[in-house]
């Protein structure tokens, strides 16, 4: 009796220290933060708040953000639709960590969970709260970091620009570098600068304002258009972008599959690809730029060049120097009077839009190129660089376009540095087909039109023998 008396008392008295003993939660990590978020090359300042919950927290950035930026109709229908998506908007938020948990290991407390935002999720982090500053890194699957937010403990959450003067700067800073100022005096530009200018009032930080932008701007009357916070590179590193975007595989020994997910590769990369092509004899190519967003004009210029059987004009890149001087763009007799190009050289691209009224487009074929049948899918993700070479591949009945309208974002962007840490990307040169066709803002239409996710199947079934 009294063995048990004493085995109750120790256990009464364990919990009651464990009862004592402070939780976890510590409040080192519950409050508001001011953090500086870095993915990739989408970066800014926000506002964080965190709520813990046990050993579980949540953080989110400024509730009800979304009226201010899409206006409340717009926002109800945004919060609605997010709920199947993990609640990315809820209560208006634009961004959020989900699934946190933390815990003390060596006197550090570790963080962990899931960073959200209201267009999509950007992955699995971990990192540390010491005191009152914050660090975590996004890792991929190879283990290395992509990503990363540090910041530090701030009670009071204010605006952390003029973003209203920010938004005025980059107006002049259109101003001056678009390719043509008559964009400019459409409705839509003026809905856009209207709308700009009542949300940048509001906006509070940096994401909240890039957000903003990058929304209203979908409806100006320029693609290419983009605000976005400057990412720092000490020592004037140059970052090499040794991602593969040419993908190739054999459906059969006379069909080759070739998936294009970019045009920012380089001519080399496409290059080797077609040496390939070329030497097995491929009697048809299937070339997929479903969800291709472009890229330079090199990469895109060594595919086409490989294709084509003659000689052809791709069309020409105006300039506001051409267009303070002319109100309509040039037919193709006046093409012999245009600078042009035709090596893959992005570099003397750039030099020639910035030197001169415009700069044609001319497609010289390989020494050896590929003469099989070929078959291009494309969707509304199909643009930039790659509308050019399927509207003429169209036009010269050198390929079958199938699938859906491309996206109509064909314009020369350039980046530019704005101020208090900003940049943009401006279009700097119009584009127009050879024939007169203005690819921006209209797409170009395939020759046989059906859902995107239909298009290999049906041609591998309907259109090769």
């Amino acid at each position: 009796m009294k063995k048990n008396i004493l085995i109750f008392s120790l256990l009464f008295f364990v919990m009651q220290y464990l009862i004592a003993q402070p939780k976890v939660k510590n409040e080192t990590l519950e409050g508001n933060w001011y953090l500086d978020f870095q993915y990739s090359v989408i970066c800014g300042r926000i506002f964080m708040n965190f709520e813990i919950d046990g050993d579980n927290f949540t953080a989110y950035s400024r509730k009800n953000a979304d009226k201010d930026i899409l206006g409340a109709p717009t926002s109800a229908l945004g919060r609605a639709f997010s709920k199947k998506y993990k609640n990315n908007f809820k209560n208006g938020t634009l961004l959020r960590i989900v699934e946190g948990k933390h815990k003390i290991e060596n006197d550090t407390l570790k963080i962990s969970g899931i960073f959200t935002s209201a267009i999509g999720t950007f992955g699995d982090f971990n990192g540390y709260v010491i005191e009152n500053d914050l660090y975590v890194t996004f890792v991929n699957g190879f283990g290395e970091q992509i990503g990363m937010i540090k910041g530090t403990k701030n009670a009071f959450q204010v605006s952390l620009e003029d973003y209203l003067d920010l938004f005025k700067a980059s107006v002049r800073l259109t101003e001056e570098k678009v390719f043509n100022k008559n964009v400019l005096q459409t409705q839509k530009w003026k809905k856009f600068e209207r709308n700009m200018t009542k949300v940048s009032a509001k906006v509070q930080d940096d994401m909240e304002m890039v957000f903003a932008f990058l929304y209203h701007a979908r409806k100006s009357p320029i693609s290419h258009y983009m605000l976005f916070k400057s990412l720092k590179q000490e020592n004037d590193t140059i970052v090499v972008d040794d991602n593969k975007y040419v993908f190739l595989e054999e459906k059969s020994p006379r069909t080759a599959y070739l998936k294009i997910s970019s045009f920012a590769g380089t001519a080399i990369e496409m290059d080797s690809v077609f040496q390939i092509i070329i030497q097995n004899d491929y009697k048809n190519l299937i070339v997929d730029l479903r969800n291709n967003p472009g890229g330079n004009i090199e990469a895109a210029l060594s595919f086409a060049t490989s294709v084509v059987d003659t000689t052809f004009y791709g069309g020409v890149f105006l300039t506001q120097k051409w267009f303070n001087e002319h109100k309509q763009p040039p037919t193709v007799e006046n093409y012999p009077e245009f600078p042009h190009f035709t090596e893959a050289n992005n570099d003397l691209i750039i030099e020639g839009i910035h030197n001169t009224t415009g700069l044609c487009l001319k497609i010289v074929p390989k020494p050896e190129v590929y003469k099989g049948n070929i078959y291009i899918l494309t969707n509304k993700g199909t643009g930039s660089a790659c509308e050019p070479v399927v509207y003429g591949f169209k036009q010269h009945k050198r390929a079958t376009i199938i699938g859906e309208k491309t996206a109509g974002a064909m314009l020369n962007g350039e980046f530019f540095e704005l101020e208090k840490g900003f940049g943009m990307f401006i279009p700097t040169a119009d584009y127009y087909t050879s024939d007169g066709f203005r690819i921006d803002q209209k797409g170009v239409k395939p020759n046989i039109k059906m859902k995107q996710e239909k298009a290999l199947d049906y041609t591998m079934k309907k259109l090769i023998k």
